[in-house]
């Protein structure tokens, strides 16, 4: 054989809920982690100037606290609750008020708590925009102070002054600085934006959303991300520049939403997942009518990948910025396909948004004999196949039917063997098809782990990526996983188990996966196979 064939375990990940206002990652931002929000599509812009606020002392009194409330669902612990907090501005007398997108979007309530005031006032959404991280809401009542926009272009050097009410306190903040530059990268694992503005204007959580003022209380900025970006063991502070936020402001106030598929989420890469982890989910939208879950892990969007090589950050984290170019390029109205992993379910969906004829169905199942899940079900349709000695049984897919079963003569005697794929030359040959091999070892038991896994390495061609142990109960024993082989994105596994019922037989299952679609064909081969 070209290639050592070897086997697939099921993916696995870990995603931890970060919530607005009192939690932070290596980008601190206050995302209030989701649920579900009902947001008016009416709203009527008041261009009076009467109320404009002319100075920075005074900036205080058109700068809101925002709290949002709902539920999330957790891959490991279900549906949880949660209250994060985020800051706003008004912007008219007639209480429009621009905030981020991730403070708001999927909340089931938000409370808007002006300064000074115990009472907080509703508030709906009339419009969000996921890439650009903004959002516009309609507060209740009318007569309200406001601020304006700066309308110079600000230079390195401008000072700048940071509002809000950082960590969720409800005592108003304001932080002095400078614009450090004016054209930083706008892309986070949140938001896709043109160019953003760092300044040093300390920000904490709960800041998101709040204004960057001048000296006379002109906004030059909208708050949306700051911390230790890197991991540097520095601070970096980021701001939405107005001249980009104006203009998605002005669609967002007219109820309705840009760049957005209803969704509150950010990009993750952990292990063998990346894609945009759904965080909220805002009822009525496309998401919504598809039947995305808070929890889903986006992993392609448009027929690409959610998280390639070219959206990373100079620091090699993930950002949003190939999932904001399909939604800019295939238009939000339009049909759009998605792939998710359902990773609390252990379940592969596809659909289409905004194509009813294209709801989310299961592709396949993650879930498997490695990780000790549950393997039925899932793309494929099984049936028992046996070596032609008879001495060994392993259940592959019905549709793999090039297969063969014949005998492996290997140091001087004859081992059970089955290979299965729909085309084994190329299986053998080529990293473009998946196929599964199955080896029964009588004579050498788990003293040969490690021997056996070198033995059937693919040597160059792959990228070794782990070594991992596993125990089903029949069998025990380690995998190696390889990634990238031959420039091809598939995955390449060789597991080597003890058979625990007969203790003179290691089993041997090797295989190669183009896709996570065939991840449940080599845990159900670790699950299913006999030595009768």
């Amino acid at each position: 054989m070209k290639k050592r064939i070897a086997a697939v375990v099921s993916v696995c990940a870990v995603i931890a809920a970060c919530g607005g206002g009192g939690g932070s990652s290596d980008e601190d931002k206050d995302r209030p982690d989701d649920t579900e929000v009902t947001a008016d599509t009416e709203a009527e812009s008041d261009e009076s100037s009467s109320g404009s606020i002319s100075d920075k002392t005074d900036v205080r009194a058109a700068v809101v606290r925002i709290v949002a409330s709902g539920s999330f669902r957790d891959p490991d612990f279900g549906e949880q609750s949660f209250s994060g907090s985020g800051s706003g501005f008004i912007i008219s007398s007639d209480g429009l008020i621009v905030t981020n997108q991730h403070v708001v979007e999927g909340a089931g309530s938000l409370d808007v708590f002006l300064e000074g005031e115990d009472r907080p006032k509703n508030a709906k959404i009339l419009g969000v925009s996921e890439c650009n991280d903004l959002a516009v809401l309609d507060l209740e009542g009318d007569g309200y102070p406001y601020l304006e926009w700066f309308d110079e272009e600000p230079e390195p050097g401008l000072d700048a002054w940071a509002a809000g009410f950082p960590l969720g306190d409800p005592e108003y903040s304001l932080t002095s600085g400078s614009i450090v530059k004016a054209e930083a990268s706008g892309d986070t694992g949140w938001a896709s934006i043109e160019y953003a503005l760092e300044h040093d204007a300390n920000t904490q959580p709960g800041n998101s959303g709040g204004p960057l003022v001048s000296e006379d209380g002109r906004v030059i900025g909208v708050v949306y991300a700051g911390g230790d970006i890197g991991g540097y063991g520095t601070n970096q502070f980021f701001a939405i520049p107005g001249e980009l936020a104006q203009d998605v402001v002005d669609v967002l106030a007219t109820g309705a939403d840009q760049d957005s598929i209803g969704v509150n989420g950010f990009v993750v890469s952990y292990e063998d997942v990346e894609g945009l982890w759904v965080s909220g989910v805002r009822a009525g939208s496309p998401a919504s009518d598809l039947g995305l879950k808070e929890g889903d892990i986006i992993t392609e969007i448009g027929g690409r990948a959610v998280v390639t090589e070219d959206d990373l950050d100079p620091d090699g984290y993930p950002t949003k910025a190939g999932y904001c170019d399909v939604l800019r390029t295939q238009g939000t109205d339009r049909a759009i396909s998605v792939t998710i992993l359902r990773y609390d379910t252990g379940e592969i969906l596809s659909g289409e948004l905004n194509n009813s004829d294209r709801p989310l169905e299961i592709e396949a199942t993650i879930a498997g004999a490695i990780t000790g899940g549950d393997v039925t079900g899932g793309l494929y349709e099984y049936e028992l196949i046996s070596d032609e000695s008879g001495s060994m049984e392993v259940e592959v897919p019905t549709v793999w039917t090039d297969r063969d079963a014949s005998l492996w003569n290997f140091l001087g005697s004859d081992w059970p063997r089955v290979d299965v794929s729909y085309d084994l030359e190329s299986y053998y040959d080529s990293w473009d098809v998946s196929g599964v091999t199955v080896i029964a070892a009588p004579g050498l038991d788990d003293s040969n782990f490690s021997s056996t896994l070198e033995y059937f390495s693919p040597g160059g061609d792959c990228t070794y990526a782990t070594t991992e142990s596993f125990d089903n109960g029949d069998l025990y024993g380690i995998y190696d996983v390889y990634l990238d082989c031959g420039g091809v994105d598939g995955s390449y596994y060789v597991a080597s188990a003890f058979y625990d019922a007969f203790y003179d037989a290691m089993v041997i299952v090797i295989a190669y996966a183009v896709d996570e679609f065939d991840l449940e064909v080599i845990d159900r081969a670790l699950e299913t196979v006999y030595l009768p």
